[in-house]
This record gives C-alpha cells, sequence and structure tokens, in this order.
C-alpha cells in the first residue's frame, strides 16, 4: 500500500486558500445516527494557527470550503458551508513573537433553510415534488418577496438584481440533487408560513427520504427507493479493522407492533413471534400521508425490518492516512455521502463475518498529516426488506425451493 497525507486547505469565499500549513485541526460531522430520524445539518470546526499581529480575513456568513488531496491525484472538497462562529485567542504571547488561534464554525446549507420560511400553502403532491417546492421557495427571491414600496432607487449603488441571495446561488443550483416527484403522495399543505427545515423534514419523513447536506454545499434529497439503484463499494479488512470496531444489537430499536398515520386515520402491522420473544414493541409514525394504500405499505415495511435484533457494525473508523488502507478506498471515502452502499466480506467472525450497510453520517477528524474517517452505518435490511431466520414460516422446508436456492437468497 502507499502512503498518504491529506493536506487539508480551507478556501474562504472561493478566492482566498489558506493553506494546511497553518492549520491546527479540522472535525467535520454530516449526517444521521439513527436510520429513523432525519440527517442533522452539516458542522465543521477548523482551528488555525497565526501570530498576534497577522490577522486573518474571516467573517461571519463568509462562504468556507474544505478540501483534501484524494488518494490518486487532485483533490476533493469535503465541507461547503457559511461561517457561523469566530473565537480568537492568544496560546502564547511574548516579546518577540506570539501564537494566535482562530476557532472557526461553518455550517451546511440545512442549517441555513432552517433560518428561512416556507410558503403558507402547498398543494397535495408527492414527497420529492413537496420538499423541492419548500427549498426552492426558502433559497430564492422574487419581485413579489419585496415589499410593494421598494424601488431600485432605495437600493444601494451599484446593486442588481442578482446581488439577491447571491451567497445562496449554489444551493438554488443544486436543486437537481432533489429526486422528484418521489414515491408517496402528501396531503396539500395550508397551516400558514413555518420553518422550511421542518415542513421540509417532515415531508421526508412521510415519504421515507432521506434530506441531507451535500458537501459541495448543496441540498440532496433521496427518495425511498433511491438507495436500491447504488452500486456497493467493497472495503477490505485493512480498511476496516481500526480500534473502536464493534457491533451491537439494541432492544430499543424493536418495533413489533407499528401504527402509521395517514389523512384519513390509521394503518397498522405486528409480528407476534417478535411479541413472543420482547414483549410488545410499540411504535407509532405520525405522516402527512394522503393514501391508506402507502400508510399500510410503510408499515408492513417498518416490521419486516424492525420485528427483530439486527446484529452488525454501527459504526467504522477508516485511518486514510494507514499503510494498510487502499488509494481506492481513499478516493471513494473522500467522495462520501449519505446513502452510499458498501460490503465487507471479510469482517472477524465475532463481528459477523461480513457488513452490507449503508452510509448515515460520517465525521472527518484531520491535521496536516493524519485522516481518521468515522462512518455511521444502517443495516441495508433497516431500508429495503431482507429476511432472518425468525421471518421464515415454521412450515417451511428447503423442498419448497428449487435446488438452486441458498440461505443467502431468502
Amino acid at each position: 500500500m502507499t502512503t498518504y497525507e491529506p493536506y487539508p486547505s480551507v478556501v474562504i469565499n472561493g478566492s482566498v486558500t489558506i493553506p494546511s500549513s497553518t492549520l491546527s485541526d479540522i472535525r467535520i460531522s454530516y449526517g444521521r445516527r439513527d436510520v429513523l430520524e432525519q440527517p442533522a445539518p452539516g458542522l465543521a470546526n477548523i482551528n488555525f494557527w497565526t501570530t498576534g499581529n497577522a490577522p486573518l480575513d474571516i467573517e461571519l456568513s463568509d462562504k468556507i470550503e474544505v478540501k483534501i488531496d484524494k488518494g490518486t491525484s487532485g483533490t476533493a472538497t469535503i465541507f461547503t458551508g457559511i461561517v457561523s462562529d469566530v473565537q480568537i485567542g492568544f496560546d502564547a504571547y511574548g516579546s518577540t513573537s506570539s501564537v494566535a488561534r482562530y476557532s472557526v464554525t461553518a455550517v451546511g446549507p440545512l442549517a441555513q433553510l432552517n433560518k428561512r420560511l416556507a410558503r403558507s400553502t402547498y398543494a397535495e403532491e408527492k414527497d420529492g415534488t413537496r420538499v423541492y417546492n419548500i427549498v426552492y421557495d426558502a433559497f430564492t427571491t422574487t419581485w413579489d418577496d419585496i415589499l410593494g414600496a421598494t424601488s431600485w432607487a432605495d437600493a444601494p449603488g451599484g446593486i442588481s438584481w442578482t446581488d439577491y441571495d447571491s451567497y445562496v446561488a449554489g444551493i438554488v443550483a443544486g436543486l437537481s440533487n432533489i429526486d422528484t416527484p418521489g414515491q408517496f403522495t402528501l396531503v396539500s399543505y395550508s397551516s400558514g408560513i413555518t420553518n422550511a427545515l421542518s415542513l421540509a423534514q417532515s415531508a421526508a419523513n412521510s415519504g421515507r427520504g432521506v434530506l441531507y447536506d451535500l458537501p459541495n454545499g448543496t441540498i440532496g434529497y433521496d427518495d425511498y427507493a433511491a438507495r436500491a439503484t447504488n452500486s456497493p463499494f467493497t472495503l477490505t479488512t485493512g480498511d476496516v479493522l481500526a480500534p473502536g470496531l464493534s457491533v451491537d444489537a439494541k432492544w430499543g430499536e424493536i418495533y413489533n407492533y407499528i401504527s402509521v398515520d395517514y389523512a384519513s386515520g390509521s394503518a397498522y402491522d405486528e409480528n407476534v413471534t417478535s411479541q413472543q420473544l420482547y414483549g410488545n414493541l410499540v411504535g407509532d409514525k405520525p405522516t402527512t400521508l394522503k393514501n391508506l394504500v402507502d400508510a399500510q405499505q410503510q408499515a408492513t415495511d417498518y416490521i419486516k425490518s424492525r420485528a427483530f435484533a439486527r446484529v452488525y457494525p454501527e459504526q467504522i473508523v477508516i485511518p486514510l492516512h494507514s499503510e494498510t488502507v487502499s488509494d481506492a478506498t481513499r478516493d471513494q471515502m473522500a467522495l462520501v455521502y449519505n446513502g452510499l452502499y458498501i460490503k465487507c466480506t471479510t469482517l472477524p467472525l465475532v463481528m459477523g463475518g461480513q457488513l452490507e450497510s449503508f452510509v448515515e453520517g460520517w465525521e472527518w477528524s484531520l491535521t496536516r498529516y493524519t485522516a481518521d474517517l468515522t462512518l455511521y452505518l444502517s443495516q441495508y435490511s433497516e431500508t429495503y426488506s431482507s429476511q432472518i431466520w425468525l421471518q421464515v414460516p415454521q412450515t417451511t422446508t428447503w423442498a419448497t425451493y428449487n435446488n438452486t436456492v441458498k440461505w443467502q437468497d431468502a
């Protein structure tokens, strides 16, 4: 294997690059830890070194990008957002020199969506279309949005129409990352102007989709069917056998009676075998679904995926600077995204022997020479139905299958 150093750099407002030599450390967090929740906004904490008489030109709301070297060649952008907090302090000060530290916090576009409003009404539409319309409304300014008394004479000299919301132009340009129309029909919305992020997350939850920040500074939405088309990336033992690897089975993740609310009532499903093993473990999912058939499908799918304990690694740490990690893995992990489908067939037997998961969230921990990437995972079967032994009817025998079927096909 080859040696690797990430050499992270920070770009301010697309033009000023702060090199890795001035960086102390960077921590970046994306996504979610539980497949039943929506991802949190992306967050970056960056520490710079400088001297007391060499201030850095970093202001609130500046656009900020973090880049690292890829495993083979070129760079990858692993974070894009805006500066939300700046703290400056002295680590050392003397008669001949001084050391100052800039601690900068930046947030992704979902945090910006949380600062904006959705309109007061939305027509009956599918989940992806609803998310698209909310994000579009939140990040675009039309003439009707400007107070009626405002004229160009009231604007500062030299301003043009394109200056309105110019710093979110990239988010609007990235609307193509939102799957439309989606998979499930939602009822119309008419409850008045409200927080854009909350309304978009409600639509995503109802559609079993995922609303997330992309490292290029845009917002993505994957509908329920999207992940099924992702090709798996295979990790090796050398990629994943880092300290901290563990598997978990959690009682709190089991539900054996599920009700899903929709416009006219609730649909439900249950698993009696699971109830006999663990007792009654009830879950309820509020949605804005219009149709009973959609609510019933979701209830049935939840029972198939949540009625029994699933044992798998919920997080893995990949030290990209390790000589056991391949350049191919470094290249892929530099482009990690929510829903990345990963496999590993060479885990120790105490870890279950194999891994088949989706990436739900991730954290970068970077210095000039090291890059640790923590992946937070969900099992494939938590999204798409996949049988385990306890879900096979007791009357089933191998004779009922044709002679080419193996257990892993079930």
